[in-house]
């Protein structure tokens, strides 16, 4: 039974991802800051540190696999100096700790799948779709993204196959956006926001932790990928497909964008702009998306 070290397992994606690789017949261990007193059936929690540079060791023990899904919240409040700081030391000490253990005690890890975001593009709108080649941008979301990937890619030089995921809005019915926003949706609400027209680069949950699994069964894989369903859908497109899947209409305007401002900040950016992300080169590798439109996303 090949054993996985999953870093930041406990939010809606570890969650989803750890019962997913438990029934495919992995072994999972799981980097935490309060380790559960007692393991699960083929779950081990072990504990680690950030701030004070320490991994119990014992997570290391028979692993091959290193998962890595540990950041800050990017969109759960305001973006002030010490915000920033946050969100971008969440993702790069946790990942810089994780390398220097496995460089320095040469742990056998021989697969490390980082995150990453399309955020990497920059928060813009615009008709241009944008691809693993194409330029990052230059605002606050594709710096921390750049700081992101490029802390992940260090451990090509240990001999590793790594590979990133630029992840779309995640889609789910047990958190994230979709948890968010279905309350509002129930009462008739619209939930889009600003003009509706920004495009919202997406994928559903269960097509992404399917992924992570193709990923581990296809060993030539490697480097950047775009997670994002194939569908190009605009903020519009998303409030009317989950009004409807909750048997909901909604003849309220848009929330307007000065109000959106108003209220986040800088952050706005986020929830404001998007562009059509590609998904390509993640098809051409013959992964299959089986929720791959808005609609069978929320109503299956």
């Amino acid at each position: 039974m090949k054993k996985i070290l999953i870093a930041g397992g406990t939010g809606f994606v570890g969650k989803q991802l750890i019962d997913f690789l438990v029934g495919k017949g992995y072994s999972i261990h799981v980097l935490t800051r309060k380790p559960r007193a007692n393991p699960l059936e083929n779950i081990c929690f072990f504990r680690w540190d950030i701030e004070r540079q320490y991994i119990d060791k014992k997570a290391f023990e028979g692993v091959e696999i290193l998962i890595n899904l540990t950041g800050a919240n990017i969109g759960e409040k305001r973006w002030t100096n010490d915000r920033k700081k946050e969100i971008i030391d969440s993702r790069i000490k946790s990942i810089n700790l994780l390398y220097q253990y496995i460089s320095e005690n040469k742990f056998n890890i021989n697969t490390f799948i980082s995150s990453s975001a399309v955020g990497f593009y920059g928060a813009v709108t615009t008709d241009k779709t944008f691809a693993e080649t194409s330029e990052s941008g230059n605002d606050f979301l594709a710096s921390v993204c750049q700081k992101w990937e490029n802390a992940a890619l260090k451990f090509n030089d240990l001999g590793v196959r790594t590979v990133i995921l630029r992840k779309g809005v995640i889609l789910g019915k047990d958190g994230g956006m979709v948890k968010k926003l279905s309350p509002l949706a129930k009462l008739g609400i619209n939930v889009s926001l600003g003009s509706g027209k920004q495009y919202l680069p997406w994928i559903d949950i269960r097509d992404l932790v399917t992924l992570y699994d193709f990923i581990l069964s296809n060993n030539q894989l490697k480097g950047i990928y775009n997670a994002v369903a194939t569908e190009q859908i605009t903020m519009n497109d998303f409030s009317t497909a989950l009004l409807q899947s909750l048997g909901k209409k909604s003849f309220l305007p848009n929330a307007p964008a000065f109000v959106i401002r108003l209220l986040f900040g800088e952050m706005a950016v986020m929830l404001l702009e998007g562009s059509k992300i590609s998904n390509d080169k993640l098809n051409s590798t013959g992964f299959y998306f089986e929720f791959d439109t808005i609609e069978k996303s929320l109503c299956s």
